[in-house]
């Protein structure tokens, strides 16, 4: 195989995945970023290395299984950066799953683990609950069900990541805004035209909107969700999944030290034009589920900060999808001629689609 001059678009966890598996087959890889690695969407993750455990309900089960088996790469790349927590479910008198129900998940979501499994699923009393959380709040508390899980270190890991494209020789160039790419090798900036035998366009949320900038037909486009997050002042031994009260959705609290937790995510669809930003309506919703599980709530004045980001969902062009929580973030790889265009994925896939798409070059 002759080497290949390639550039990747975007330096998010897909595209730094992508450039570095490139570089290790022999290609001589530059990295485009409109500002510098993870500057973005990657950068504003839940912290988790995970299969998905809410993908089990809605019947994502292939996904689920990959993703866990992926899961267990990032813990064998990055040991020192990775960690495996327990997840507890609390159950309140008229959740609407109950504890039973969710410890049969949780025993679903080990089983597809198979051999990568990090830990047993266990059921609780609520005097268990009690035990580990004294916070919580013990009225209505039915006890629960619980799981392990993989959460990063965000910033040893992306160091990791970082680092390792440089070890292969990839060029990263920040700061340069790709005005357009062409389907025979070809890239715009503002003030040059480049020239690859490659182009991978890993520029996630923006992927489709670089196509129609491009005048590039293609088979796919993405939607957008905007997933806030705030960091509190809380004290927790373990992480918690509180199902958000009459709703079917989740919220995550994980522990980031012995003082702060990170509680998120939102799901709002996003307008690219908008600011990304964690919105006052966000912040209230999520410390007002935070609130309904303590016995003692929090205020505003325990918000350290907030942070949001804009998760591509990949859906055929003439698709609808209608309920964002139950869409897949599975990941599409499309090719025109050159040019390889990559739609949705997530941060646990991302090492693995570096590898796919590198086979395809």
């Amino acid at each position: 195989m002759s080497a290949k001059r390639i550039a990747v678009v975007g330096a998010g966890v897909n595209g730094v995945s992508i450039a570095t598996a490139c570089a290790s087959l022999g290609h001589h890889v530059q990295l485009f970023d409109e500002s510098a690695p993870f500057d973005q969407t990657s950068s504003a993750s839940s912290r988790m290395l995970h299969g998905g455990i809410r993908y089990i309900e809605q019947g994502h089960i292939g996904l689920v299984r990959e993703a866990l088996i992926e899961r267990d790469g990032w813990l064998r790349f990055a040991p020192d950066a990775t960690r495996v927590e327990r997840f507890y479910f609390p159950v309140y008198q008229g959740a609407k799953r109950g504890r039973w129900l969710l410890f049969a998940g949780t025993l679903i979501y080990q089983w597809l683990a198979g051999r990568f499994s990090v830990g047993p699923s266990q059921l609780h009393s609520s005097e268990d609950l009690k035990r580990v959380f004294p916070n919580l709040a013990p009225q209505g508390l039915r006890g629960g069900a619980s799981y392990c899980d993989v959460v990063m270190e965000y910033e040893p890991l992306i160091q990791c990541l970082i680092d390792e494209p440089s070890k292969q020789a990839v060029r990263i160039v920040e700061n340069t805004r790709i005005e357009r790419l062409y389907t025979d090798g070809r890239i715009d900036t503002a003030d040059q035209t480049l020239e690859f035998d490659r182009v991978i366009n890993a520029a996630g949320p923006w992927a489709a909107k670089l196509l129609e900038d491009s005048r590039i037909e293609s088979d796919f486009t993405i939607d957008h969700v905007r997933g806030s997050h705030l960091i509190v002042n809380l004290s927790l031994k373990n992480a918690l999944v509180l199902q958000a009260p009459g709703e079917r959705r989740i919220v995550f609290v994980i522990p980031l030290d012995r003082e702060r937790a990170l509680l998120g995510t939102t799901e709002h669809t996003h307008d690219l034009a908008n600011p990304i930003v964690c919105t006052d309506a966000e912040s209230e919703y999520l410390l007002s589920i935070l609130n309904q599980h303590l016995s003692e709530p929090l205020s505003t004045s325990h918000i350290v900060s907030s942070f949001a980001g804009v998760r591509p969902i990949v859906r055929p062009r003439d698709a609808v999808i209608g309920d964002m929580s139950s869409a897949s973030r599975d990941s599409e790889i499309e090719v025109s001629d050159r040019l390889i265009s990559i739609f949705g994925g997530k941060w646990t896939s991302a090492r693995h689609l570096g590898e796919k798409v590198a086979s395809l070059v």
